[in-house]
Formats: structure tokens, sequence, C-alpha cells
């Protein structure tokens, strides 16, 4: 298993993973639509403020894919996803971790923070297991955030 800066041949891998428009907006936010060219997509992910990795199998194919930015002063971790043939081996908490250490790494911040859907209890389940308490984010969660829940963990040294 690899774990590297995810390219344009990787993201448009996982956009294959994504059938409908309620799929890919949950997962990417309110920009990314269905159907979606493949130029607009990877544009979308390759925002500056992003920095997305991507984990690779023996064959370089994507396993699992997320974004880390700093939001709040916290590392913020977004549009993480497994591939669908891939869930339910751990490679959420492994995935996480790899990017919280890697934002660590770069950018100074005491905390990590992440929004999953309240009903993603499998990714829900997952962020708490690594230590992601539900937290009330400052002035409300943003409007296309409505049914998630904002969670944060505590930098420990």
């Amino acid at each position: 298993m690899k774990f590297l800066r995810a390219t344009t041949e990787h993201m448009l891998q996982i956009k294959r993973w994504f059938h409908h428009f309620d799929e890919i907006q949950r997962w990417g936010g309110p920009e990314l639509t269905y159907p979606i060219e493949d130029q607009t997509f990877t544009e979308l992910l390759q925002a500056p403020h992003f920095n997305s990795y991507a984990m690779l199998d023996e064959n370089n194919q994507v396993m699992a894919f997320g974004q880390h930015y700093i939001r709040l002063e916290r590392h913020h971790l977004a549009r993480l996803v497994v591939n669908p043939n891939n869930r339910g081996q751990g490679l959420g908490q492994v995935l996480v971790k790899q990017l919280l250490d890697i934002a660590i790494g770069l950018h100074t911040a005491q905390s990590a923070s992440l929004f999953v859907f309240e009903d993603n209890l499998a990714a829900y389940h997952c962020y708490q297991k690594l230590g992601f308490v539900e937290t009330d984010y400052p002035g409300g969660v943003p409007g296309n955030m409505k049914d998630c829940v904002y969670m944060v963990k505590v930098n420990r040294d």
C-alpha cells in the first residue's frame, strides 16, 4: 500500500465511484454536480487550499482518498472516501491517520476537525475510534452541511 499526493489520474478514478447527484454532492460539496466533466471535477479537487492524497494498492488503483487544509486554525479533513470495493477493511482509519500525520508535519495546529453526515454511521464510528468527538461548530454549521455533525480531535504530542 502506498500513500502519496493525488494526481489527476487518481482523481478521475475516484470520480467513477459516484453514480448519482446526491452521492457526489454529499461527498464533495455543492459545487460538484452529476454528471460532471473530468476537467471540472479535477479543477474543483485541486483548489489551491486543498492538499489531496490517495492510498494506492500494488496495482496503483486508488483504495482511498482524502484532503486536508487549515479551517478555523485546525487541520480540517475533507472529501474522505474509501473505494466501494475496499470498504469494511479498516482503510478509513488508515486514511485519517495518514492524513493527520502529513497535516501535522506541514502546519502548526492544536487540533483536527471534520464534518460527517449524521446518517453515515460507519464513518462516524470510525472517527470516534480515532478520538474525534462531536462539537458545536462556531457560529452554527454552514448551510450546505446542515445534516452533518462537526467533530474535533485534539492533537496529542
